[in-house]
């Protein structure tokens, strides 16, 4: 009695195209999985195939999913499978936290280019049989699910340093992780390093503010005496945590966190020294200089540069991040709000002819910049740029983010937040050869 293979059902064209006669026997892969399954001719012209219960029962998978197949040498492979890393599911509450709504939207943007996409954590992964534990949910679903993936063709980085990186293993199996699958937006290095790296470019390094790892209380003197003003940074910092904004005022050094209302004023340099170091006990800090802008309060912009399926850069969107008065940063989470390019630069007195010069060149800049970081990180799939405008007009570049945010596009344009969603599953597709 011969095997019972499950059935892979293609039209006639998909038969051709993929060099298959009726009744044959193929392998099939999804991830790092693969079966054996019998070839049966269906009338359908799309070219895509359609998961039976057969076919799930063998490749563990949800039924019913209608998904790309290609030729992959000797076997044919469907998906793309990909995987969406992340830190910890909190399991009492059933959600990812401040990750949930966009996860969710990740997975059904997979579904509409006709591939599947779970989340899963450094902890779900069994070395063992090359498999992850992984959340999904089916179109429609509103609670995650888990099931046993094959380890996927592409992994989308959305680990951030929290509570769960302190486990021992995790940096480890991160890295066989990504020795394993093409793993794209990770660590792009400190904010020190980058800057070095974009100062080599001469048509970026103008467009950088001065930027030195924070060193002794003399250097602080010379810089507020050139500058006037500086920030003092995490070297590894995000989301504008830890940051404090240093100023020179006649008699007085004032130091300001986003922790306090209220600066604090020091008649000693040396007090504010100390002060600044007791704020980041033990962290290794950069010193930068602060940029002159116009007017009250404060802003800056977030410009999002995303790869498509070509692996073309493109400027998905730009939003102007407007700071709340009692804080020293613009980002959304600490009570700034989002407003357009335009509305921002107009209050500010600069002209529909000089705004249009200005975006164009902050578009022109983020192109170079995410060349310039993709040459050393080849798996760059998006980067977060903040830029700053000073009264005269002249764009700097301060930080890039290689996991940026997207609350500041869905609150000028809902429609721009599906894109900027899109567009990371799209790169996935590209890297995973669909």
């Amino acid at each position: 009695m011969g095997k019972d293979y499950p059935e892979l059902h293609l039209s006639s064209e998909q038969a051709v195209q993929l060099g298959l006669k009726p009744n044959a026997v193929c392998r099939l892969a999804l991830g790092n999985k693969s079966i054996e399954a019998m070839v049966d001719i269906v009338e359908d012209s799309e070219f895509l195939i359609t998961i039976t219960p057969e076919l799930s029962a063998a490749l563990a998978i949800p039924e019913g999913l209608e998904m790309n197949i290609r030729r992959d040498g000797d076997k044919l492979r469907i998906g793309p499978l990909i995987g969406i890393l992340t830190d910890a599911y909190l399991e009492q509450r059933g959600t990812f936290g401040s990750q949930e709504n966009f996860f969710r939207s990740l997975v059904n943007s997979m579904y509409d280019l006709h591939g599947l996409a779970y989340v899963f954590t450094p902890q779900d992964i069994n070395w063992q049989k090359n498999r992850i534990h992984g959340y999904y949910l089916l179109p429609g679903q509103r609670h995650w699910k888990r099931n046993w993936f094959p380890l996927p063709d592409v992994c989308y980085n959305r680990f951030f340093k929290h509570s769960y990186a302190k486990l021992p293993d995790t940096t480890v199996t991160r890295a066989r992780l990504q020795s394993r699958v093409k793993t794209f937006n990770t660590h792009i290095g400190s904010k020190l390093k980058v800057h070095k790296q974009l100062a080599q470019e001469p048509s970026i390094a103008p467009h950088l503010p001065d930027t030195r790892l924070f060193s002794s209380v003399n250097q602080l003197r010379a810089m507020l005496n050139r500058y006037r003003a500086v920030y003092i940074k995490p070297i590894n910092g995000s989301r504008g945590a830890g940051i404090i904004k240093v100023s020179k005022r006649n008699k007085y050094y004032a130091v300001k966190t986003n922790d306090h209302q209220a600066e604090n004023l020091y008649t000693s340099l040396a007090d504010a020294w100390k002060a600044i170091r007791a704020a980041s006990p033990g962290r290794q800090l950069i010193i930068q200089q602060a940029i002159q802008v116009s007017g009250k309060p404060h802003f800056d912009f977030r410009l999002l540069i995303q790869k498509d399926r070509r692996n073309t850069w493109s400027v998905t969107g730009i939003a102007a991040r407007i700071g709340a008065s009692s804080k020293i940063t613009t980002n959304l989470h600490t009570g700034g709000q989002a407003v357009s390019l335009s509305q921002i630069l107009s209050s500010r007195g600069f002209s529909w002819q000089q705004t249009a010069a200005i975006k164009e060149e902050m578009e022109m800049l983020a192109l170079q910049i995410a060349e310039c970081l993709s040459r050393r990180i080849p798996l760059l799939g998006e980067l977060g740029l903040d830029f700053i405008v000073d009264s005269r007009g002249k764009v700097w570049f301060l930080e890039a983010n290689p996991k940026p945010a997207r609350a500041s596009f869905g609150q000028i344009d809902k429609n721009l937040r599906h894109l900027t969603i899109l567009k990371p599953m799209e790169y996935a597709c590209y890297l995973a050869g669909f």
